[in-house]
């Protein structure tokens, strides 16, 4: 009995798999890295604060629907937080925030921040690529 109950279980995940791993390759498969131009029409307000980077977003693009930033991030450390965390990193970290932002539309940004740097007030960041999928 029990080895007719695990074959089903296999054949059934064997199946599924057989079934969503096409799929999910063809969805991938769409995505692009968004040119310049795309990008220069983000508009984005955003910070930290409580160990989070958080803000909103506005895709003004017409044709490129948004699905994810790569964002580099640089902590910023002023003088007397140097001594309480004289360990902390200076160093910049790249971070992947996943958005589902239609064209010409406004959404949220939120990421907790790694802890090892969750208590830093401040960083530098940058938007070092998009990715998203062209609407035709």
């Amino acid at each position: 009995m029990r080895t007719i109950s695990t074959f089903r279980k296999i054949f059934c995940a064997t199946i599924l798999s057989a079934w969503l791993i096409p799929a999910t390759l063809a969805i991938a498969s769409g995505l692009i890295e968004l040119p310049q131009d795309a990008i220069q029409k983000l508009k984005i307000d955003a910070g930290f604060g409580w160990g989070i980077f958080s803000g909103t977003i506005y895709n003004g693009n017409d044709n490129y629907h948004i699905t994810q930033l790569v964002v580099s991030m640089t902590p910023i450390h002023d003088h007397h937080h140097m001594h309480m965390h004289p360990n902390m990193s200076h160093n910049a970290k790249v971070h992947l925030i996943d958005l589902d932002l239609p064209p010409s539309s406004k959404g949220a940004l939120s990421m907790a921040l790694p802890s090892d740097v969750a208590d830093v007030h401040d960083f530098k960041w940058e938007i070092l690529k998009v990715t998203g999928h062209q609407i035709n």
